[in-house]
């Protein structure tokens, strides 16, 4: 009998052993079947409860600074706990996997919040929703292409669409988006079927608590008939590892694949990469800096010549005095270029001053030709007065001494920093072994004045912090305390993505880091946001 009973045991472990094995072993859902391929990113995470933890354990989010990016993830966070309440064992595997896709245009509303269901999660998801929807309103369903779509009204008004089945839950506050889903799903068309998307997500680096898929778009093309900027996207992407800390958030990533087309980062595969930082040629109150290689100059040339803010008042004569000038940086200029925006001690003066410095590769030949240059060059009919500026010397004491040229009007500068101005002129000088460009001649002399003064960041905690985590070899560096630069003129909202503008509230307690380097032609972007705190 005892003998009897122990097989009895065994039988039944063994059975409950193999079960429970096949139970872990299923297949989970693959939610990017149900993602649109019109999608332009991505989060993506494993582990929901946890990365909602770490992101109010965040500094800035004890502060009260947070990131409205995504209203269906506010309302994750704000609802999570009470979910977590109806679950005492905790989140299934299934629901902790989490996507959530953004369209265009890009708001807060066009998302798609993707999530697996395991068992028992339908009933916990469908009582969940019900007991936060408004009772003012039924919920309705609709029915599309077979399936259906719930509505369910939202205490604020809005209303919430959900795609239900017992593998997956897919919300919006689009219908339309909601529809696209199921379009996707049916057709066996959505973003996992892209050749380019496929290919880099079977790379995943499965160990991180979340990960960001962005889709590279390109040059700027212009305006759509209701004169809003419009963009063209292509098939390549870049992936983002997303690392959390008390006081900072870190992006570290990979783009994958190339094409021909002129984006930036496909002419940084083109680059020789630098070493070093520039924090020794940077004025002490820069709040912007950039530095990136230029070994290719064509490569680089040919995406910065599309940019439309460049063109904006081109002509034949411009177009000339471009080409010559390119020719001119071709033949004597480095590896590199720097730019950067820093702030005027004429505290009357709102306009930050601008500067780019260029390495020369031999000063006196450069400026032999320089002035060869600005000899022979033909002069603009009709071309607006040159602007009538003296350097200040009482201000800038220790530029005195340096020449200083007028180039007839160009948009180099422009091309290579982003910065415009009406008139196109740039005046230029030779210093230290560098050419420095500028919109003015104020930058010029306020630029040297902060070098011979050795008024730079080089050494500054908060410069050095934001370095620390960068690689020393790279193609691309650009820095930026988005509180100074949120606050200036449109002329230089363009040398931040324009994301970081639309969340200005959120980022501005930010100085952000945007580091690209690349190996045998593949691009490694890193992002790194420090919060300031009481620093500011």
């Amino acid at each position: 009998m005892i003998v009897s009973i122990v097989l009895l045991c065994t039988g039944f472990g063994v059975y409950s052993f193999f079960r429970l094995n096949e139970v872990e072993s299923q297949k989970d859902f693959n939610l990017y079947t149900l993602v649109p391929q019109s999608a332009i990113a991505v989060l993506e995470t494993d582990r929901m409860a946890e990365l909602v933890d770490d992101i109010n354990q965040l500094s800035c989010s004890k502060d009260n600074h947070f990131l409205y990016a995504s209203e269906l993830f506010v309302y994750l966070k704000n609802y999570l706990h009470t979910l977590l309440e109806d679950t005492p064992h905790g989140l299934s595997k299934q629901m902790n996997k989490m996507l959530i896709s953004f369209h265009e245009p890009d708001t807060p509303l066009n998302q798609v919040l993707y999530c697996s269901l395991g068992s028992g999660d339908y009933e916990l998801v469908e009582s969940f929703i019900r007991k936060y929807c408004s009772s003012s309103f039924p919920s309705k369903f609709f029915d599309y292409r077979g399936e259906e779509i719930s509505i369910y009204p939202m205490p604020d008004g809005r209303f919430l669409s959900a795609y239900f089945t017992s593998d997956f839950l897919a919300i919006s506050f689009q219908k339309r988006l909601i529809e696209q889903v199921i379009d996707a799903r049916l057709s066996k068309k959505s973003l996992i079927d892209m050749s380019s998307f496929k290919l880099m997500h079977a790379g995943k680096n499965a160990n991180v608590e979340a990960t960001v898929y962005v889709r590279i778009k390109s040059v700027e093309m212009g305006k759509n008939t209701d004169g809003i900027r419009s963009q063209t996207y292509l098939g390549s992407w870049a992936e983002f590892d997303l690392k959390l800390n008390e006081n900072a958030i870190y992006c570290s990533g990979i783009s994958h694949g190339s094409d021909t087309t002129h984006t930036f980062i496909n002419a940084l595969r083109r680059q020789q990469p630098v070493e070093g930082f520039p924090g020794e040629r940077l004025p002490l109150s820069t709040f912007f800096y950039d530095c990136w290689a230029i070994s290719d100059m064509d490569a680089m040339c040919s995406f910065t010549a599309e940019q439309e803010y460049a063109k904006a008042t081109y002509s034949d004569y411009i177009k000339e005095r471009d080409e010559e000038w390119m020719d001119f940086l071709k033949m004597y200029a480095g590896d590199q270029v720097i730019s950067c925006l820093f702030q005027s001690k004429d505290t009357v003066n709102e306009i930050p001053c601008a500067v780019m410095s260029v390495p020369v590769k031999n000063v006196l030949q450069a400026e032999r030709r320089l002035q060869s240059l600005l000899y022979t060059s033909p002069k603009e009919v009709d071309a607006p007065p040159v602007p009538q500026a003296y350097p200040d010397y009482h201000l800038y004491p220790k530029a005195k001494g340096y020449r200083y040229y007028i180039l007839p009007r160009n948009t180099l500068l422009t091309q290579l920093t982003g910065i415009t101005e009406s008139a196109l002129y740039t005046y230029v000088c030779f210093y230290r072994g560098h050419l420095l460009m500028a919109p003015d001649v104020v930058s010029l002399t306020a630029y040297i004045d902060a070098m011979e003064n050795e008024e730079v960041l080089d050494g500054i905690p908060l410069y050095e912090e934001g370095i620390g985590s960068l690689s020393p070899t790279y193609s691309f560096v650009m820095m930026v305390d988005m509180e100074k630069m949120v606050e200036q003129p449109e002329t230089y909202v363009r040398l931040i993505p324009n994301f970081f503008f639309r969340q200005a509230k959120f980022f501005r307690h930010f100085v952000l880091s945007i580091q690209f380097t690349c190996v045998e032609e593949v691009v490694y972007p890193n992002l790194v946001f420090l919060y300031k705190g009481d620093k500011i």
